[in-house]
């Protein structure tokens, strides 16, 4: 986990500040082109918040760019794996439709 997530969380703040700040930092990943370490970050959003928003969003398009990457490279594994977690922030946008989230 990058120092800078790490930072974030040891700062302690209320679930939202926190999904704000990973928000913000992946957001600079992202632009960066680290892709990776952005996915890191909305990933660990979403545990601290946990409501659907922004990291689920960009999470659900770096997955499917992940995903179309080792699909070209031919990359079951990763492919089985992206799609995977696209099933899983489907199912989490689902939930909190269906029970208020």
């Amino acid at each position: 986990m990058s120092t800078y997530i790490e930072a974030i969380l040891e700062q302690q703040l209320p679930p939202k500040e926190c999904a704000d700040a990973l928000n913000q930092l992946g957001k600079d990943y992202s632009e960066r082109g680290e892709t990776d370490q952005a996915i890191a970050c909305w990933e660990k959003s979403m545990e601290c918040y946990g409501k659907p928003g922004f990291a689920q969003a960009q999470l659900m398009k770096a997955y499917n760019v992940r995903r179309r990457q080792c699909s070209e490279a031919r990359d079951a594994k990763g492919l089985e794996l992206f799609s995977d977690k696209i099933d899983q922030l489907m199912q989490k946008s689902k939930d909190a439709i269906r029970y208020g989230f």
